[in-house]
């Protein structure tokens, strides 16, 4: 009986921590509209020349549309932004601050459809864990 209850008990735990990892989605307002247009200069000074004007990918990969949404299905939000971090851009990578990534995330976001809301974006990898890049990235 009291292994059955101590199993219990674990279990519900276990839920309970799994469910409070990834409290929020991109789909929650995650950033700001002055976040996003911060994101899109820094997109057009450091990301354009790589990825096209309009995200729509030149010498690199695009950054819009399903397909390369779709790469972060299920993943903390806080992957994208440590790729864009320390491997962006191309030459000259790991230059870009914290904050000049989450930009970059919020610019992503806005174009990609999801809605701004009344917070700016974390920019520490603690806080963006906690937001989840659900499956089906399709905006709402």
């Amino acid at each position: 009986m009291v292994k059955s209850v101590c199993t219990l008990v674990l279990v519900v735990c276990v839920a309970a921590l799994s469910r409070a990892q990834v409290s929020r989605t991109v789909r929650d307002g995650v950033y700001t509209q002055a976040q996003a247009a911060q994101g899109a200069a820094i997109y057009g000074k450091q990301c354009a020349s790589c990825h096209g004007a309009s995200l729509e990918g030149a010498q690199a990969p695009p950054l819009i549309g399903e397909a390369s949404m779709g790469r972060w299905d299920g993943q903390p939000l806080s992957e994208l932004a440590s790729k864009i971090r320390h491997t962006m851009p191309a030459d000259a990578e790991g230059t870009l601050t914290p904050a000049q990534a989450a930009g970059l995330v919020a610019h992503l976001l806005k174009a990609g459809g999801f809605p701004a809301g009344p917070a700016a974006l974390a920019d520490d990898d603690a806080a963006l864990s906690q937001i989840g890049w659900p499956t089906g990235v399709a905006a709402a």
